[in-house]
């Protein structure tokens, strides 16, 4: 089965440094197949059996090796299809990024988003993706990643769509 690994928040500073030859050694050394990353911001694709804690197993190995935790969202090739796939057209008129929530949130917690005023920006979930659009570029979001957590109740990691659609196609190739 071919899986997507988004680390969270590495390589934004000098702290969180996570190389992506490391990152590629690693998960192929916890016998991981077909190993691929993109960019330095923590996407990896990959092949494995399908097992129960996969994310637990990726998350003690990125600690141990690199020395700081390091939240992992998961999805399966067809979820990461999916959400390429699935932006709503009436937000395709901006820029969109899309938000994984490393686990479902609470559907109140959702409808508690729907209350904020985030004017520009628009936004909705399609399964278990947030689509939101970028008027004015990603520094100025009024619902930022810590925003979607604080309100979500889960950790989320945000890619832009340029990334979302590499990563779908090196699944293809």
């Amino acid at each position: 089965m071919i899986f997507v690994a988004l680390l969270h928040a590495v390589n934004l500073g000098a702290r969180r440094t996570v190389p992506m030859a490391d990152l590629r050694a690693l998960l192929t050394g916890l016998g991981l197949e077909d190993v691929r990353t993109y960019i330095q911001s923590g996407n990896a694709v990959f092949s494995a059996a399908p097992e129960t804690d996969l994310r637990g197993r990726l998350e003690a190995a990125l600690e141990a090796h690199f020395g700081f935790p390091v939240p992992v969202t998961l999805r399966t090739a067809h979820e990461w299809q999916e959400a390429a796939r699935g932006c709503p057209a009436h937000l395709r008129d901006e820029p969109v990024v899309l938000a994984f929530p490393r686990d479902p949130p609470d559907p109140a917690r959702v409808a508690a988003l729907h209350g904020r005023d985030v004017t520009p920006e628009r936004w909705e979930v399609v399964g278990q993706t947030l689509y939101q659009t970028v008027p004015d570029g990603v520094r100025t979001l009024r619902l930022s990643s810590g925003v979607l957590e604080r309100t979500l109740g889960v950790k989320v990691t945000v890619r832009n769509e340029r990334t979302v659609q590499a990563i779908a196609a090196m699944m293809d190739t």
